[in-house]
């Protein structure tokens, strides 16, 4: 698939309720995104490494959360242009 690197796991997978083309792929070399239905892939967060997996807000699409394999949790609240690490309460 164009984008996403080859012959490496996905471990997390989600797609935006709201629209079935848009696609997130957790993977230990980062965020990636299709708009197209996965026949394209583009790195959403070269910044986030080591990520177990991806979630979508169901009421807020453009809310994002991916977490490392080591529990850290990220959010996005912009489609994941931006993120801010989230504190364990």
């Amino acid at each position: 698939m164009g984008g996403l690197l080859a012959r490496r796991t996905v471990y997390g997978f989600t797609t935006d309720p709201r629209d079935a083309q848009i696609m997130y792929a957790a993977m230990l070399q980062g965020l990636f995104r299709s708009g197209d239905g996965g026949r394209t892939w583009s790195s959403v967060s070269p910044e986030l490494k080591d990520l177990a997996s991806v979630a979508v807000n169901p009421k807020r699409p453009e809310e994002l959360y991916a977490a490392t394999t080591e529990g850290v949790v990220f959010r996005s609240e912009d489609g994941g242009k931006s993120w801010k690490r989230q504190n364990r309460e």
